[in-house]
């Protein structure tokens, strides 16, 4: 009887362990909440490397939906830092902006297409659309000289990642030359808007330099029905004109999972001693 009351008692002890253990953290990291000119408050979530910044400053990887890849681009970047020329991945700080509900994300990461409304049937149907702009201008007129106060940053090693909506985001930004010198984007919803994506790109004016990384499945499909070769097939138009381009296939992946598996590359895009 005594060993048995023993070993419940372990059991006990085992099962109210984890509820008195400390939250994982991740060290030289922060969060702030940072409200937008509408009002609408914004978490931010920060990390940064160790020491002292190079003459030039960090570059900045600017991560979109950052509730959900803050954590993983953060440690990604600081495992493949400290492989130092294996990987040639450098330090740089990165800012990952929370997306808040699926209303917000919809509103902030499309672009404004006068009259449209996301047909009945595809993804966020009956939500509203077209503050792209508005949320772009947040993070240039708020959030980045916000960071530069902060921390000395290298304006010209900036890169805006995003997956789907947010992929869709990053290609604007590109097309209307604002200040990125690499864009990675990541399954991007190219069938938005009515075909306005492709007449942004017709007139796109980007920063001079500015390069793009997109990255999907081959043979992804989305509940749009479209599928992952849209974007290889944007790459090479991008291309042909003269702008640095590179499509990276995800083989095995499916519009859930590329962010993830394009994360290796996301850092590389911005922290890569070739990227300089």
């Amino acid at each position: 009887m005594i060993k048995l009351r023993q070993l419940l008692a372990a059991f006990v002890l085992m099962g109210a362990a984890p509820l008195a253990a400390d939250p994982w953290q991740l060290e030289r990291s922060d969060v702030e909440t940072v409200a937008a000119p509408d009002g609408h408050d914004y978490r931010v979530m920060i990390a940064w490397p160790q020491g002292e910044p190079p003459a030039k400053g960090w570059p900045v990887l600017w991560l979109l939906d950052g509730e959900d890849n803050f954590a993983i681009a953060a440690m990604t970047a600081r495992r493949l830092e400290r492989a130092g020329a294996r990987s040639g991945i450098e330090p740089g700080v990165i800012v990952a902006i929370e997306s808040g509900g699926l209303a917000r994300r919809v509103l902030d990461y499309t672009p404004h297409v006068p009259g449209y409304a996301i047909p009945k049937g595809m993804p966020a149907h009956g939500l509203a659309v077209g503050g792209g702009d508005a949320f772009l201008d947040f993070i240039d007129q708020h959030l980045r000289p916000q960071m530069a106060e902060r921390f000395r940053i290298d304006p010209r090693r900036q890169t805006l990642m995003g997956h789907s909506f947010g992929g869709l985001l990053a290609l604007d930004a590109m097309y209307e030359g604002r200040a990125y010198s690499r864009i990675v984007a990541v399954s991007p919803s190219l069938w938005y808007g009515d075909g306005v994506l492709a007449k942004a790109e017709a007139k796109a004016a980007p920063l001079a330099g500015a390069a793009l990384l997109l990255a999907s499945a081959p043979n992804e499909r989305t509940a749009a029905g479209l599928s992952g070769a849209d974007g290889e097939a944007l790459v090479g138009r991008w291309g042909a004109r003269g702008f640095a381009a590179r499509y990276l296939p995800l083989s095995g992946q499916n519009h859930g999972s590329t962010m993830m598996a394009a994360m290796p590359a996301g850092i590389a895009a911005a922290f890569g001693k070739d990227e300089r």
